[in-house]
């Protein structure tokens, strides 16, 4: 009995020194970080020092930005005006003693004078849905050898817990933005949770544009199963053509038009701005939603609807509705792969791919990559882009995965068909 009173005795002292240690490393640490609170929207030439932890908290938009680094920083940030309720912490892992770093925050990459807008993350399963309203862009004057970004998932600074997300960066000389491996954890002190994301080796003087996308499960959605059926039907989605050529198809097809109470020409319709913008994105997401023109044109409902409907009256785009959703895509009669040529399509180096793998069945991402001079990741995304429109397949064959055209494919029994005339 006295020895098991022994044992108790010293779990205690054990589990009491356990925990002084515990408060102790809790408040040392807590004396590493400091909070700047900052009036306005910019932080110019700020010294963070190695092994210190800053929080920017931008008071008036409820912006909290926090950086980590063993190095020294010399910090320059700037918040957009419409920014609020975001929280973005960064963790910063190099040898060099000082690094030069610009970040700033927009709610989309028009704030950011893009000269082209990237293309959304090409996938099969899901969709991915841009919702955050805050991009962040970095750059440093030298290579940053480790990165990572951490979110907090709460719905007070735009992230709701019970929602997918994942990160994505986008890169100048791509096409569109790439997800990285997004995981999900727990801070043990706050029990908060969070995502967190990667990156190595950010080459210096270069943009990076990180930010969040919601994840939307299709596979399982049967308004997107609907929705890809009518595609499939319309051919519309298979390949999205050049405004120029869509315009030229217009003026020049013979089809009847029941004005019904529109009094206007077809270059009354075209010339209109609205119209011009929603001919745009319709082009570029076929498919695309009411709500989302709503959001991305900044009209009023009736205005929107009004403009749509002129639209559709003059056959310009078409529209299909799936329980609650309308759905809105440009007008076809029949196939466009069978009567618009293919080389006069949006993406060339789209077409050059394909062409080479028609020619060269069983080449390879890197044989691609070499021999038309590109990254291998926007390889990877126009292969993508091919193999979702099923004009070709894959095949595994040791470590390489190798692409084959799908000649069942309508695009090549038109051709094939075309040749033989």
């Amino acid at each position: 009995m006295k020895q098991k009173k022994q044992i108790k005795k010293k779990i205690f002292i054990i589990s009491f020194f356990m925990l002084i240690l515990f408060e102790f490393n809790f408040i040392f640490t807590l004396s590493l970080s400091e909070t700047r609170v900052i009036s306005g929207t910019q932080v110019y030439d700020d010294i963070v020092n190695p092994n210190q932890t800053v929080i920017y908290n931008f008071s008036d938009n409820n912006i909290l930005f926090g950086i980590s680094t063993n190095s020294e920083i010399n910090m320059n940030l700037d918040i957009g005006s419409t920014i609020f309720n975001r929280e973005s912490f960064i963790i910063v892992n190099n040898n060099n003693n000082s690094i030069y770093f610009n970040c700033s925050l927009r709610s989309n990459m028009e704030q950011y004078d893009m000269q082209q807008k990237p293309k959304g993350p090409p996938s099969t399963n899901f969709q991915y849905r841009y919702s955050y309203n805050n991009i962040i862009r970095i750059r440093s004057n030298i290579t940053i050898q480790n990165l990572t970004i951490q979110f907090k998932k709460l719905s007070q600074f735009g992230l709701a817990n019970n929602l997918n997300h994942k990160i994505g960066i986008y890169e100048n000389n791509l096409e569109s933005w790439t997800i990285v491996p997004t995981y999900n954890k727990i801070n043990q002190s706050s029990t908060e949770p969070y995502i967190e994301g990667e990156f190595l080796n950010l080459e210096g003087e270069q943009d990076y544009f990180i930010t969040i996308f919601e994840i939307i499960n299709i596979n399982y959605n049967w308004i997107w199963i609907s929705i890809v059926s009518i595609a499939i039907a319309l051919f519309a989605i298979i390949i999205v053509i050049s405004k120029r050529e869509y315009i030229h198809l217009l003026r020049t097809r013979m089809i009847p038009i029941d004005k019904g109470v529109h009094n206007l020409t077809l270059d009354d319709v075209l010339e209109n701005e609205n119209r011009n913008k929603l001919i745009d994105l319709i082009l570029n997401e076929p498919g695309i939603h009411f709500n989302e023109l709503l959001r991305k044109t900044n009209l009023s409902a009736g205005n929107l609807a009004w403009h749509l409907d002129i639209l559709e009256t003059y056959k310009i785009i078409g529209k299909k509705r799936f329980d609650h959703y309308l759905v809105y895509f440009p007008y076809y009669q029949k196939n466009p792969i069978s009567n618009i040529d293919l080389k006069l399509q949006k993406s060339e180096l789209t077409i050059k791919i394909l062409e080479m793998i028609e020619n060269n069945p069983g080449i390879y991402n890197q044989k691609l990559a070499i021999e038309l001079g590109v990254d291998h990741k926007t390889i990877t995304y126009h292969v993508n882009k091919l193999f979702n429109l099923e004009l070709i397949y894959i095949q595994k064959q040791g470590r390489k995965k190798k692409f084959f055209p799908n000649l069942d494919a309508e695009y090549f029994l038109n051709n094939h068909e075309t040749n033989n005339n």
